[in-house]
């Protein structure tokens, strides 16, 4: 296994109602990265609807895994085709570098 040294995650809350919408659109860049970004080693999209809210994280071999796929035309897809501001109530993100974990199951 690559020994992760990035993972991006973000922490966002939907709008009223906006739930389910503000699930899709954070899980579409992680789906569509699987297998077509050298370097992404795990990604998880969680939701917690008592907050209202999603968390993303995704862990790269290097942090420009992630910003060099960004900077392409097909990185970018899926991420200008929804006006977030219509779903999206509050989002942050964090560029975080793994100093503990474990990605496979313990032997």
């Amino acid at each position: 296994m690559t020994e992760p040294t990035y993972t991006f995650v973000s922490v966002s809350t939907a709008k009223p109602g906006r739930l389910d919408e503000l699930v899709a659109l954070a899980r579409r860049p992680s789906e569509q990265m699987e297998g077509r970004v050298p370097g992404l080693v795990a990604r998880q999209v969680s939701v917690d609807r008592d907050r209202n809210a999603v968390v993303v994280w995704v862990t790269f071999a290097e942090r420009s895994d992630l910003y060099d796929s960004l900077a392409t035309e097909a990185g970018r897809e899926g991420h200008d085709d929804v006006y977030t501001d219509d779903i999206i109530e509050t989002f942050e993100m964090y560029d975080l570098t793994p100093v503990s974990g474990r990605l496979a199951p313990a032997a």
